[in-house]
């Protein structure tokens, strides 16, 4: 009987769904622990990159990939030289290469490429927003609830805008989520293969093999943690020195880019408005704001490990794994474009503090700390929110799959949208 109700429920979702996606994925936040809830997200990223605003003229990642992909449309290549080229012109992120050649022998157009990035995205973020919800005991509170909305734009759906980076972000979180919580290593493997889709996940594949040979070493991880928290600079020959020293010559060719100085901090692509001038304040200091409020979270964690330590091997592990991570970002944030695993970071940190709060409801510092601070962390909300209207579409947000196929090719972004109601 059961059974008959939840595929019910889930046939009444995809009809919503097909009329207004994104009230079905309001709903599907409200009845997150239905099974087809994860499903309504996943559709939403996919919908999101079909009805993808690309705006003219853009410098980001994604104008980048599209342009190379139509212009792979025009040239009429075999396998075997399609292999050929991939390979003198230094491209090492298969998932991104095998797409790219599959997809420009059918079509050129825009929104059957996002659509496959947003869709391959999509899944991965989903099944961790989702893993992270499914388990938090109890009636969620309104702090619960504003932790996982800031759980949600850390590496949000619009970051499709940089796909081999942050898929690979979502890859390697979804392979070690359940081995942290659950000692479930069925998934590890895929954490292992995250530099198929970015070349740079070696660096973390790197780190979790240290970590499963240290196992949990709480103290020495939050002195290496937060020494690096203050450490405010680093010198870039010396990193550059290791690159070189320790690194294959074709990785060296591929990291040469990111070690080099560079206007923006890798963290987000700047937006249309914003090139060629100074930044606001809050473009500067909301991802900032960000990394504060998680590193106080994790300070006053530390202070009561033992609370939750000792009865929670699951907690135990994440918090660990999430110190060595975090300071470890710390130490390579300096360097242009290395910045970006701070991300990562943060989503580890903030699901550590969303099942603290959540499940650990006895321990009340950590809590009445994160109620003090939430101005940081609606601060980062706030602009993660204005910066989305630049690469979400007016379709995305009010149409639906149907208008959708109307308005390919042609949709606005949903700030040219609004000022024009305004």
């Amino acid at each position: 009987m059961k059974h008959l109700i939840n595929k019910k429920e889930s046939y009444y979702a995809g009809a919503v769904f097909l009329v207004w996606p994104f009230l079905a994925l309001v709903s599907a936040f409200f009845n997150f622990r239905k099974p087809w809830a994860k499903n309504v997200l996943w559709a939403f990223t996919a919908f999101v990159g079909f009805t993808f605003a690309l705006t003219e003229g853009s410098t980001s990642d994604i104008a980048r990939y599209v342009a190379g992909y139509q212009n792979l449309h025009q040239v009429s290549m075999s396998i075997p030289e399609a292999v050929e080229r991939f390979i003198e012109g230094g491209q090492i992120d298969i998932l991104n290469t095998i797409i790219t050649y599959t997809l420009s022998r059918i079509t050129d157009q825009q929104e059957a490429l996002t659509f496959v990035y947003a869709a391959i995205f999509g899944f991965f973020f989903s099944r961790n927003v989702w893993y992270v919800m499914e388990r938090l005991k109890g009636r969620i509170s309104m702090l619960t609830a504003i932790l996982i909305i800031a759980f949600l734009f850390i590496i949000p759906i619009w970051f499709i805008n940089g796909f081999r980076m942050w898929t690979a972000a979502h890859v390697f979180l979804y392979g070690l989520l359940p081995y942290l919580c659950e000692r479930n290593k069925n998934k590890l493997w895929i954490s292992f293969v995250a530099f198929l889709v970015h070349f740079s996940f070696v660096i973390p594949t790197a780190l979790l093999i240290g970590y499963l040979f240290l196992g949990n070493r709480v103290v020495l991880y939050f002195g290496f943690f937060i020494t690096t928290f203050f450490i405010s600079s680093i010198e870039l020959a010396v990193v550059n020195d290791i690159v070189q020293n320790f690194t294959p010559e074709r990785f060296q060719e591929r990291s040469e880019p990111y070690l080099r100085g560079a206007d923006d901090d890798g963290l987000d692509t700047i937006m249309p408005e914003e090139e060629g001038r100074s930044l606001n304040w809050y473009i500067v200091w909301y991802r900032k704001a960000l990394n504060f409020y998680l590193t106080g979270a994790l300070v006053f964690m530390f202070i009561n490990r033992k609370k939750f330590i000792l009865n929670d091997i699951g907690m135990a592990n994440l918090f660990s794994f999430t110190l060595l991570f975090f300071g470890f970002a710390n130490f390579i944030s300096h360097l242009p474009s290395l910045g970006r695993f701070l991300l990562l970071a943060h989503l580890l940190a903030m699901a550590v503090v969303i099942f603290y709060v959540q499940n650990k409801a006895e321990d009340k510092t950590v809590k009445q700390y994160a109620y003090l601070a939430l101005p940081a962390l609606f601060l980062f909300i706030i602009v993660s929110i204005r910066r989305s209207l630049f690469f979400m579409s007016a379709t995305s947000i009010l149409g639906n799959p149907i208008l959708g196929f109307f308005t390919a090719g042609e949709n606005m972004p949903l700030e040219q949208f609004l000022r024009m109601l305004l």
